[in-house]
């Protein structure tokens, strides 16, 4: 019986803090996600326009705990955040997992047409614990409400490398990450100093192949053989800086780079095809 009644107050508690939250009365949208989640729009006069779900909480899921999920939006970007929001419950539905926190999704090409915005992050969110938890009536923890950021796929691989709270001060704020028609707030992962490892072969002949590989570069001129390559000696250590100083025309694939990604160079054009791992 104790079970039960637990098990009932915590199905209220997510409700109750989806209308409770931020003192505020919520705008409930008509259109529903997958037909059954309630959008509830709140416009706090210290924040931005925040969107949140309610009924994500009430998907089966394999492990954790059970989230309600929030995104915050420009005026006249509503669209978006249902967007992002409907993208992540379609997830928990199907795949009955909460998205981890602080590990960005990122899609291929942008979700949301005529913007660069192709990646959620789930983060803190700005109004701490009060906010992010979900509690029933007798204070026991009972689950989230875990806010979702839009990114560009720059951003995210930037958020990936260095964190949410890094990426907030290279963009300069948060709010900084809410206008999705931005461009990227960041250049990505690799910064200047960043090691590319290149071949001697590199101080006669240009580069052919570059890969991208977890905040490093590789680079190969596609002269070298395999015995080569197996020498040690015929390698060398560049910074990013330096690299794309002696090779100008690869600057564009090192700022746009995805980890994984290889690009093929044929001349000094700028011009690359990608072949991705």
């Amino acid at each position: 019986m104790i079970c039960k009644n637990h098990t009932m107050t915590a199905n209220e508690a997510f409700p109750a803090h989806v209308f409770d939250s931020l003192g505020i009365d919520p705008l409930v949208h008509d259109k529903r996600i997958g037909g059954a989640i309630l959008v509830a729009e709140k416009r706090p006069p210290n924040g931005p326009i925040t969107m949140m779900t309610s009924g994500a909480s009430r998907f089966p899921i394999d492990a954790g705990e059970p989230v309600e999920l929030a995104v915050e939006v420009l005026e006249g970007q509503e669209g978006a955040g249902w967007r992002a929001l409907a993208i992540v419950c379609d997830d928990i539905a199907e795949n009955r997992r909460v998205p981890p926190m602080g590990v960005p999704w990122r899609n291929s090409e942008p979700f949301l047409t005529g913007t660069r915005i192709s990646a959620i992050m789930v983060t803190p969110s700005r109004w701490g614990p009060s906010f992010d938890e979900v509690r029933s009536a007798d204070g026991a923890l009972v689950g989230h409400v875990r806010t979702l950021r839009m990114l560009t796929d720059a951003e995210a691989s930037f958020a990936s490398a260095n964190g949410w709270d890094a990426l907030v001060e290279a963009a300069g704020s948060a709010d900084a990450l809410l206008d999705v028609t931005r461009n990227d707030t960041v250049a990505g992962v690799l910064r200047g100093n960043a090691p590319v490892f290149i071949t001697k072969l590199h101080a006669e002949h240009p580069p052919r192949w570059i890969t991208f590989s977890d905040g490093d570069l590789q680079s190969v001129t596609g002269l070298e053989s395999d015995e080569y390559m197996g020498d040690p000696s015929n390698h060398e250590i560049w910074s990013v800086d330096s690299f794309v100083a002696r090779f100008p025309w690869v600057a564009n694939f090192v700022r746009e780079a995805r980890p994984g990604q290889t690009a093929l160079f044929t001349d000094a054009s700028g011009r690359y095809v990608l072949e991705d791992d």
